[in-house]
Formats: C-alpha cells, sequence, structure tokens
C-alpha cells in the first residue's frame, strides 16, 4: 500500500535540497540580470561624463584662445595709438627705438612670438622675433592670410576712431601664429598718420610646441598639439586661418571621470559577483540536507560580509548607510577621517543635523528639501555637489555626493551615501574664475569685470530712472617714470594709484583697470553733473601727490574723461568711447584737468 504521507514524506531532505536548488538557479539568474544592467549603466554614465568633459575642455581652450586674441589685441592697440610709434617707426625709422619697445621689448614682455610693422603697400618698416630684428627685409613676402588680417584691420573702421584691434590666425614662413592687427593713430586727434595712411602694426604669438603645453597645463589636460593625427579619446578643435584657409587642428586628450569612475567601480562590482555567485553555486552542488545547507550558507554569508566590509574600508571615498529616518547606520573609515570624528560619534546620529550645511553663496533652489533627505521621501537616486558636509571642529567642505536608496518593494528602508571632498576643484574654479575677472598688477576689476559691472548699472538706472557717471582717467606722465625707474617701479606705482583712487571714491563705485595706464570709474545714482565734477577735481587732487616709489619720490597727475548715461549714451561701449574721447581732449587742453563728452 502507498504511505498516505505521499512519497515526498519519504526523503523531506531531498525535496527540501530541490527547492533550495530551485532558488539558487532563480538567484543566480537574478544576478546575472542584476549584473547585466548595472555594467549596462556604469558603462553609460561613464560615457556621459566622458563626453561632457571632452565639451568642456573644447569650450575652455576656445575661451582661452579668446582671452589670448584680446590681449593681442589691447597691446598692439596701446602702441599703435601712439605718436612716439608715429615718429620713430614711420618717419625715423629708428631701430633701437622700436626694439626698446615695440620689438624685443614687447617681445620679452608679453612672451609674443614676431611683432611687425608695415605701411598701406605691406612693406615691412622692422619685424622683430627671438632672433633678431629686421628692417625693411626684401626678402619676406607676407603670406595670403597675413595680408587679410592687415587689410581687415585698414578697413574695419569708416571713421578714424580707434575700435578694437583685428584678430585671427594667420601662417607666416610655414608657423601658425594667433595675431593681432592696429593701425596707427596720433594720441591727440586719433588721425592716421598723413605720411602713411595704411600703416599697421602686428602682434603675434606662435601655436607651437612652447605655447600649446602652458594651455594645456591651464586646461588640466595632457597632449594638447596641432596636426596630430586623433586617437580615440582624444578631442579635437578644427582651425581656420583669417582668409578662410584651413589651419589644420589642435588635439589633446580631454579628462575622463567616467573611465576613471567605470574603472574603480566596475571591479568591485564583478568582485562581488563572482563572489555571490560562487557561493550560489557552491551551495547548490554541496547541498545534502537542508541543516547542513544552512550552516553553509550562513558560514559563507559571514565571509561575504566580510569581503563586503573590506571593500568598504578600502574605498577612497567616504560611504555611510542611513536608515529611512535619515540616522547613520554605518561609516568607512575614509568617511570617519574626513569628517573628523570617531565611528561611534556618527553612528546613530541624524546624517542632516550631524553633516549637511549650505553655502551661505549656493543658489536659490537649496531652499528645498536637501537630496540625502530627497531620496529617502522619493525612493529614487540623488546627486549633489552644491552643499558642504560640517567637520568635528565645526568647519566646512564642499562635497559631491550620491544618494542611491534601498528599497523593499516600493518602500524606502534607507540609503548608501558615497561623497568625495571637492575643495581643491572649487579652489581651482575659484582662481580662474579671479584670473579672468581681475587684474594681475594692481588687483582691480579688468576690462572683462569692469563692462559686466557697467552693464549692470545701466540696468538698474534704467529701472529706476537714475544716471550713470563714467571717468575715464589716463595717467599724465607714467611711461616717463616707467621708462626712467623701470616696469617693477611702474607696477608699484600702478598699484599704489588703484588704492588711492579706491579710497577716494564710494565703496558702491567701482574702480576697474582698462588698459596699460588707464582706469575708469564708474559711479551710479548721481545727483548731478556737479557731483562729477567734485569726483573729478578730488581724483585729479589725489593724483597730483607724490607717490613714493622706493627711495624715489615721483609726481604724475592724470587726465579724465567723463560721459554721463543717458546723456552721452545708453550702452556701455559708447559710453566708454565717448569718455574716452574725452580724456584726449582734456589732454590737448593741457593735461591734469578733466572734460565732459559731448552730447550726441
Amino acid at each position: 500500500m502507498l504511505n498516505p504521507k505521499g512519497a515526498s514524506a519519504k526523503n523531506p531532505r531531498g525535496s527540501a535540497v530541490q527547492t533550495l536548488g530551485t532558488l539558487i538557479k532563480v538567484v543566480i539568474v537574478a544576478i546575472l540580470v542584476s549584473l547585466t544592467l548595472t555594467v549596462l549603466m556604469l558603462l553609460h554614465a561613464g560615457r556621459i561624463q566622458d563626453e561632457t568633459a571632452a565639451e568642456g575642455s573644447l569650450r575652455q581652450l576656445d575661451g582661452l584662445l579668446l582671452m589670448k586674441s584680446r590681449h593681442l589685441a589691447n597691446h598692439v592697440r596701446d602702441y599703435a595709438v601712439w605718436n612716439d610709434a608715429i615718429e620713430r617707426v614711420i618717419q625715423a625709422r629708428d631701430a633701437a627705438w622700436w626694439d626698446d619697445n615695440p620689438g624685443q621689448y614687447a617681445l620679452a614682455t608679453f612672451d609674443l612670438s614676431l611683432t611687425l610693422a608695415a605701411d598701406g603697400s605691406d612693406r615691412i618698416y622692422f619685424i622683430s622675433t627671438p632672433d633678431g630684428t629686421r628692417s625693411a627685409p626684401s626678402d619676406l613676402t607676407l603670406g595670403p592670410s597675413t595680408k587679410a588680417l592687415l587689410d581687415m584691420e585698414r578697413r574695419s573702421l569708416s571713421s578714424s576712431v580707434p575700435g578694437a584691434a583685428t584678430t585671427g590666425l594667420i601662417e607666416l614662413n610655414g608657423t601658425l601664429y594667433l595675431a593681432a592687427a592696429s593701425r596707427f593713430f596720433h594720441e591727440e586727434d586719433l588721425a592716421s598718420p598723413a605720411e602713411a595712411p595704411g600703416a599697421v602694426m602686428l602682434f603675434a604669438l606662435a601655436l607651437d610646441n612652447t605655447v600649446l603645453p602652458e594651455l594645456g597645463d591651464i586646461m588640466g589636460v595632457d597632449g594638447l598639439v596641432r596636426d596630430a593625427a586623433p586617437e580615440s579619446g582624444e578631442a579635437r578643435m578644427p582651425l581656420s586661418l583669417i582668409d578662410g584657409a584651413p589651419a589644420g587642428s589642435l588635439t589633446w586628450t580631454p579628462p575622463s571621470p567616467g573611465r576613471s569612475m567605470i574603472a574603480s567601480v566596475l571591479p568591485t562590482a564583478l568582485l562581488a559577483f563572482a563572489s555571490v555567485a560562487g557561493l550560489t553555486l557552491v551551495f547548490a552542488f554541496r547541498a545534502r540536507s537542508l541543516a547542513r545547507r544552512l550552516s553553509a550558507d550562513e558560514t559563507e554569508r559571514h565571509e561575504l560580509s566580510q569581503r563586503y566590509e573590506s571593500i568598504l574600508e578600502t574605498a577612497g571615498d567616504g560611504i555611510f548607510g542611513i536608515d529611512r529616518d535619515g540616522r547613520i547606520l554605518f561609516v568607512n573609515a575614509a568617511a570617519a577621517t574626513m569628517l573628523g570624528l570617531p565611528r561611534t560619534e556618527i553612528q546613530g546620529q541624524d546624517a542632516n543635523r550631524l553633516l549637511l550645511c549650505r553655502p551661505v553663496n549656493g543658489p536659490a533652489e537649496q531652499t528645498d528639501e536637501p537630496p540625502l533627505l530627497r531620496a529617502l521621501t522619493s525612493g529614487r537616486a540623488e546627486v549633489s555637489d552644491t552643499e558642504c558636509f560640517r567637520c568635528a571642529d565645526g568647519s566646512t567642505f564642499p562635497v559631491e555626493y550620491a544618494v542611491t536608496p534601498m528599497l523593499l518593494g516600493d518602500t524606502s528602508t534607507g540609503a548608501v551615501v558615497v561623497f568625495r571632498d571637492i575643495t581643491k576643484r572649487r579652489q581651482t574654479e575659484e582662481e580662474m574664475l579671479y584670473r579672468a575677472n581681475f587684474d594681475a598688477v594692481t588687483g582691480l576689476p579688468n576690462r572683462n569685470l569692469l563692462l559686466e559691472r557697467l552693464n549692470q548699472e545701466l540696468k538698474r538706472a534704467r529701472r529706476e530712472a537714475t544716471r550713470v557717471g563714467v571717468l575715464f582717467i589716463d595717467l599724465d606722465d607714467f611711461k616717463q617714470v616707467n621708462d626712467s625707474l623701470g616696469h617693477d617701479a611702474g607696477d608699484l606705482l600702478l598699484r599704489q594709484v588703484a588704492e588711492r583712487l579706491q579710497q577716494s571714491v564710494r565703496e558702491t563705485d567701482t574702480v576697474a583697470r582698462f588698459a596699460g595706464d588707464e582706469l575708469v570709474v564708474v559711479t551710479a545714482h548721481i545727483a548731478d553733473r556737479a557731483f562729477l565734477q567734485t569726483v573729478a577735481e578730488k581724483l585729479l587732487q589725489v593724483l597730483r601727490e607724490p607717490f613714493a616709489i622706493g627711495a624715489a619720490s615721483v609726481r604724475i597727475g592724470g587726465s579724465i574723461g567723463i560721459a554721463i548715461y543717458p546723456d552721452h549714451g545708453d550702452d556701455p561701449q559708447t559710453l566708454l568711447n565717448r569718455a574716452d574721447l574725452a580724456m584726449y581732449q582734456a589732454k590737448a587742453a593741457g593735461r591734469g584737468t578733466y572734460r565732459f563728452a559731448v552730447t550726441a
């Protein structure tokens, strides 16, 4: 007769093993599927990060080349709008003067590769390179791109008032240059010299194996070269000469944060998978009885826990886990080190109260719930790089962190937080921002920041129906001090001038270095024209007082041109141009005085 309990009652141990075997197979399939999805997501995320980094480095290189072009334009315009240059280059052909100013001196001072001056028929007066200066060389022919740049500058303005110098890429004697060209102008009336109406001065910087590595260092990339065959993973920027002819391309190896992330995370994921899969297979082959299987499972789970703990402890990033209420459950060694607290004082604490803080200058949207807590309520992964963590001593440091919720079904049971200290990255970004907006010699806002602030003041004045004054200051006799005492003395004098001007205006006013020995003061909310007269007289007075340059006491002075919004213009460039012209009128009136711009 059959056993009324059925065949399974005869061998309950075998039935349990079969059930466990089936479950193990399901687990193995789930692990394979999860691993595949995780690897695909990781590779996709890494690719997106690398593409974003490559695009960022391309924009950064474009910005650096534009900044170099602006510097060249400023330098060549400063020398071309100078009576001495017309007298010494066009009329006297003074080679010694040339070398002491736009020749060898300019090459060394501004790290240039080439300077030259040519007449309206592209015949060369002088050409200087680090190898020396040549006068009117007959064996040198300017290429099409160089002639195109010079002709473009000659046609750039219908009037005699100089604007920005013409810039572009040229090729000369097989070398690629970033160049800027400016017509010669008289200082007083801004007219082209009658004896050489088409005379042009050109400053150039060679994009060679000296300059390109320096640009690469600023960008933080490797291998910035020209005309190299791009390899896999390299970025490329095509170049064109100013006449439209192709000029090869620049290639470099952009940052690869995604590749680094994959290289650090993927081995860990594969190790975890191999451990779980190997453990599961061992259970499948050695399952003899339910008791022995449970015992072996317990042992292996303990070993797996130790492996995970080892991985957690050796990770370079800070890692901690939180429960559904935001309390810290565990923390790795890297996190405890960065926070400056022993683990016993971290575990059990509210992560939001213990760690999170918001930067004072953070974005306005930070009034919302922080991503650390939002991930627990939404059940979705969150990332942030706009917040700070608090250390044991009360200090803070900026962090980039990712929160990955742990879900049980659709319910969040907690989350794992991975973070890293990005202080160095923030410092680098702030340093680059400062260099882009402030003058290196005086610490004053440079031309870029001046235009930005002036534009903001004009917007506010339009809303509030007020006036804005622009005082364009040129230092009298500064070149004499620079030439007689040296450029270090000139820099010291500029710093003292900047300090006096800042102390002589209101805190809400802006004092900026425009170019060379030219400075600009922007003053808003002015009552009337008399207020600007008072300001100008005060500034002229402080400039007349002697300056201590080492053991010497020097006197200079200044000439000021004044433009008022809206009387003389309603945009930054127009106001600056009108104030500049008024300053030249003040110089023509004998220097040491001021003039208002003529109403348009």
